[in-house]
């Protein structure tokens, strides 16, 4: 069964396809991106790093302006799990980092009310059609080509899902990072901001436009659907690994591994991912090889905190040759599923 089910997952990895575009460049698709040839080296400071500081940023957009390039773009991807704070009225507000865009990882998502076809459960949070994702991207002016760093503001501590969202779409892995720091941290060593109010315009109203994109997605790969889930949960070589916070003991996939996706931040900033060697135990205490071979996936409430592990098992050193998966519909579908088995270790 492990070899039906990573087969799937492992033809992507050596699976290379021409696709005709506008601008007729050829774009190669592998498992994590697409790749296409770019007149522009990589930013010095940005490289092609996961997690960036807040000096790198300033310093890629001193050689942005001093090469007068324009492939590089901030996105907000603040969003608040607890509370009334909307990330998107204060976006549109102001103050933000100047000229970023705003993805909203619940609008930009596969939503029953726009697709009742591919999501009758209502699920949360599901990851977008790749038209969707074209043309949102098309929408806040984002190239294949573009170096996206994602950043959030003070108590929006699930960056890392935005992060996730555009390597899964295709955009290249190397051109993707993580802003490690918050907008006020960025604002109190003088980043450069605006503040005059924008509209960003929501999936339906993108939708709506109708218009042939120009920039190219693919369907989410490295991602399982329930059928998937349930041979990943059969087979003893498949590690499970859950990220949640307390709702974890009220109910879980059984023999799944919990590693607390706070335990992988820092305690005085949780917008900073704490260093590789100690991430490193953390994984190691938990019993989770992060170089292992053997596949893992991750599950949570909403395919929301896995992305924390995602993250920290690259800085770990796990590289996209490595079987890893992320289960879309998590404990939102598993958890309402009569037939699926279920553990709780609450008293």
């Amino acid at each position: 069964m492990m070899q039906t089910f990573q087969s799937v997952t492992l033809a992507f990895l050596t699976r290379t396809v021409n696709l005709s575009v506008s601008t007729r460049e050829a774009y190669i698709v592998t498992s994590r991106r697409l790749i296409r040839s770019t007149p522009f080296k990589m930013y010095d400071t940005l490289g092609k790093n996961n997690l960036v500081s807040i000096d790198d940023c300033l310093k890629a957009i001193e050689q942005k302006s001093e090469a007068k390039r324009s492939d590089l773009v901030f996105v907000d991807a603040s969003w608040y799990h607890t509370g009334d704070r909307n990330s998107r009225s204060d976006f549109e507000q102001g103050p933000r980092i100047k000229g970023a865009k705003f993805v909203d990882m619940k609008d930009i998502s596969t939503t029953k009310e726009l697709f009742p076809e591919l999501n009758p459960k209502g699920l949360p949070t599901m990851l977008p059609t790749k038209e969707l994702f074209a043309a949102a991207m098309d929408e806040f002016n984002i190239k294949n080509d573009d170096h996206v760093i994602i950043y959030g503001k003070e108590g929006s501590i699930f960056i890392p899902r935005t992060w996730f969202l555009f390597r899964a779409m295709g955009h290249d892995q190397d051109k993707v990072h993580v802003m490690q720091g918050s907008f006020e941290e960025w604002v109190a060593v003088g980043g450069p901001t605006e503040e005059q109010p924008v509209k960003v315009a929501g999936a339906e109203e993108i939708l709506s436009k109708n218009r042939s994109p120009s920039y190219v997605a693919r369907s989410p790969t490295t991602v399982v659907d329930l059928k998937e889930m349930l041979k990943a949960y059969e087979n003893p070589e498949v590690t499970i690994i859950d990220p949640r916070g307390s709702s974890f003991a009220k109910g879980h996939i059984p023999g799944s591994v919990h590693i607390p996706y706070s335990n992988l931040v820092q305690d005085d900033n949780q917008l900073k991912l704490k260093p590789k060697e100690e991430l490193w135990s953390i994984f190691e205490r938990a019993g989770v090889d992060p170089l292992t071979d053997k596949m893992l996936v991750t599950s949570c409430g909403s395919g929301v905190s896995v992305c924390h592990v995602l993250l920290a098992l690259e800085e770990c050193g796990r590289g996209p040759e490595k079987p890893t998966m992320m289960y879309d519909g998590s404990w939102a579908e598993w958890g309402n599923e009569p037939e699926t088995p279920k553990a709780s270790t609450e008293i």
